[in-house]
């Protein structure tokens, strides 16, 4: 279970000051009113094997592309704002692709008479003639796609006391563990989601208030972003199925101080930025008796040529939602099922240190997230997830992984959906890329040779926190009080506790900041985590080639 909160969580969006001055009325131009911005990019993967123990997915190779425009309409003498989000194409494959008369459908039945590319994506799914139950069935499938979505659409007001957001708006405003803005930051790979809340926030800067009372006559108002303290707090509809009924609602409140000073000379002669935050959220409904507390914590400095981030985070609290799914999945006959309310107890961490020496800079980097080796629903939830765009790494998380986990999340959900289940939380189980159940030792070197030319090398070492497990199989496998002798990892295999060694390159070419030139490869030598039953999996091997347009 992911976290719903994090360092980043209203991070840009406690811009709100107590006693912010309002802009004197003036006259407005289109291009005051109207801000537009934009980032276009097409992306080549080619993954050799995606599949590091069988057939099915021995070589992936494709072409997918993303529009993302930010754009909205604003009166700045007033400071008011309607800001919008949208993603046109997102994850479409170059080409026309389908079957005739199928989903996706090409446009024309030959492709020699093909006229012009559709929506196609691709995913996880059951490959045709195959046994469902089987995870040996499923692979890479094509699938329509939307061709616009919509992320974000919601109302700013800055105001003498704070400022206030009204609609589906970001659930943070920056990159961080437990929750990404989607923002173009990773160092590695690419930012895919967009998180998004449907909230009420309302944010002031609370250190103007002790600065009047302190300074008096001589005040001056401070409307810097980057000094004082913030408060910030929101109010989320998760959930809203039956407007005539309220238990099957889930709401939550999230409450954020955060302190920031960008002179920060007490950390001595060569301190610069610095910035502390703390945040607690609950999520809370009483269809499946849920409360689930998040407490997440960061810290940010720089001094001189270093540069630290360090990222902490908690959930515990209580859930039936998931022991829902995990009981049906156990027990066929609905009589029988126990359904239990289970305990939440996960945590992740995060610590990336760089270190400038002219034009190279040496990082190390570390990240932790708790795992759970027992995926029975008697026994507390202890996985924690990355967010999806906080990539760790090129290969092993990103695709591998995603790809076993989804195989196995297909089977448990085409199992639930024979026996009528409730709830359906082995989609969770899929990663879809995030970082889980890992410790990664991960150094980094970076050489910028020329202002418009740089290149980075990783070398990542990845184990497990707890033992690897297929929850889907090894409950589907389970005969007994205990579970250790039924576990299999998700290549089948005994559970094991090292993923294995990824080597990471990159190269990138920037031109102006508008236009970026990326080629990134990687090579996983895999560990015990990752063999099947024979013992055996395959080196893998990855290239993808990048080209990125903003604007």
């Amino acid at each position: 279970m992911s976290s719903v909160t994090n360092r980043s969580i209203l991070f840009a969006l406690a811009a709100g000051t107590l006693l912010f001055p309002t802009a004197a009325l003036a006259e407005i131009s289109i291009s005051d009113m109207f801000f537009l911005g934009a980032e276009y990019r097409v992306q080549t993967v080619f993954v050799k094997p995606l599949e590091l123990n069988g057939t099915t997915a021995a070589k992936a190779s494709y072409t997918e592309q993303r529009l993302r425009v930010d754009t909205g309409i604003r009166v700045p003498a007033y400071g008011v704002s309607l800001i919008t989000q949208f993603d046109f194409l997102d994850g479409v494959l170059f080409g026309d692709n389908g079957e005739w008369g199928k989903n996706p459908s090409p446009s024309s039945g030959l492709g020699l008479t093909t006229k012009w590319p559709n929506n196609a994506g691709w995913t996880v799914g059951l490959l045709p003639g195959k046994d469902p139950l089987d995870p040996d069935s499923y692979g890479p499938v094509l699938r329509g796609l939307e061709p616009v979505r919509i992320n974000r659409a919601y109302g700013k007001v800055v105001l003498p006391f704070g400022l206030i957001q009204v609609g589906r708006q970001p659930s943070s405003a920056g990159p961080g563990m437990s929750i990404h803005d989607g923002s173009r930051s990773n160092r590695w790979g690419v930012s895919r989601y967009a998180y998004s809340s449907d909230r009420v926030l309302f944010a002031t800067k609370i250190s103007e208030l002790a600065r009047m009372i302190a300074l008096k006559k001589d005040y001056k108002k401070d409307v810097s972003m980057d000094d004082g303290v913030f408060l910030a707090l929101a109010y989320d509809w998760v959930v809203n199925d039956n407007i005539t009924l309220t238990g099957d609602d889930l709401h939550q409140v999230v409450g954020m101080l955060q302190f920031k000073d960008r002179q920060a000379k007490w950390l001595g002669s060569k301190g610069k930025r610095f910035a502390a935050q703390v945040a607690v959220a609950n999520r809370f409904g009483k269809e499946f008796d849920t409360s689930v507390w998040i407490l997440p914590m960061s810290l940010e400095l720089e001094a001189g040529p270093v540069r630290f981030l360090g990222e902490f985070s908690t959930q515990f609290g209580h859930t039936r939602e998931i022991s829902e799914g995990l009981a049906a999945l156990r027990e066929a006959d609905p009589a029988r099922r126990k359904v239990r309310k289970q305990t939440i107890r996960a945590f992740g961490g995060r610590a990336v240190l760089d270190v400038d020496a002219g034009p190279v800079t040496a990082t190390l980097e570390f990240d932790y997230a708790s795992g759970d080796a027992d995926p029975r629903d008697e026994t507390p939830l202890t996985t924690f997830s990355f967010a999806h765009d906080t990539n760790v790494g090129l290969l092993l998380f990103e695709h591998v992984l995603a790809f076993e986990s989804a195989r196995s999340a297909a089977v448990g959900i085409q199992n639930l959906a024979q026996l009528g289940a409730k709830s359906f939380p082995l989609t969770e189980l899929s990663s879809e890329g995030r970082f889980q159940n890992g410790i990664v030792l991960f150094p980094q070197v970076t050489y910028r040779p020329l202002t418009w030319l740089s290149g980075r090398l990783g070398l990542m070492f990845a184990w497990s926190a707890a033992p690897v497990v297929d929850p889907i199989m090894t409950l589907l496998a389970e005969d007994g009080a205990r579970i250790d002798d039924d576990a299999v990892n998700w290549n089948g295999g005994r559970p094991g506790r090292y993923y294995g060694t990824e080597v990471d390159l990159q190269l990138e070419f920037n031109w102006k900041d508008h236009f970026l030139w990326t080629l990134e490869g990687a090579v996983l030598f895999p560990g015990s985590a990752l063999r099947d039953e024979s013992g055996d999996a395959a080196n893998s091997f990855l290239v993808q080639n990048r080209f990125t347009f903003m604007f």
